[in-house]
Order: structure tokens, then sequence, then C-alpha cells
């Protein structure tokens, strides 16, 4: 999910909380990492959808790669070696009829 395709209100709250953030990291000679869990404006439920956005955007990734691979001639069994599965589970995933039900 982009940014653009949330709710206009989430849009906005993300949007003030990033120049509150930035604002602080500005204000700082040098910026103090430390626990974001320990932030009372830590929402875990932002952080869910952003690792969310993450595994979708990798699993893109993934299928664009594991369709270039098959596309250079690399075998089934290569393939699932490389993703730690085996050649029939790459396959099955990713071989045409398992991308249409993806």
């Amino acid at each position: 999910m982009r940014f653009e395709d949330l709710p206009k209100a989430e849009q906005e709250s993300l949007a003030a909380f990033g120049f509150e953030v930035a604002a602080e990291m500005e204000a700082q000679d040098v910026p103090t990492p430390g626990d974001p869990t320990l932030d009372p404006r830590y929402d875990p439920s932002r952080e869910l959808r952003r690792l969310n956005y993450q595994r979708h955007a990798l699993e893109r990734e993934i299928e664009e790669t594991v369709k270039a691979s098959r596309e250079h001639g690399q075998s089934w069994n290569t393939i699932g070696r490389a993703l730690g599965v085996t050649a029939e589970a790459a396959r099955r995933r990713y071989g045409v009829r398992g991308l249409q039900h993806a």
C-alpha cells in the first residue's frame, strides 16, 4: 500500500507525526537512537502496516525475479534452493498456475 492509497485522515496523521519527529531530530545536535516503543506516540498498528507493505513489496520482487530466472533457463530446483524450499514447492508457488492463485 502506498501513502497515496491511505485514507485522507491517515495520511494527515502520518504526515503530522513525521513533521513532529523531524523537528525533534533537527533540534538535536546528535541523534539519540532509542527504543521507539517507549515513545508515547508509538503506534504498533502503524508498524504492522509498514511491515505488511514491505512483505507485499518483497513478494512482488521475488515473483519478478523467479520469472526472470525461468526466462534465463534456471530450473525449479535451482530456484527452490535459492528460496530455501523444494523445487516442487517453488514451482507450485511461483509457477504459472501458482501465480494466478497467489
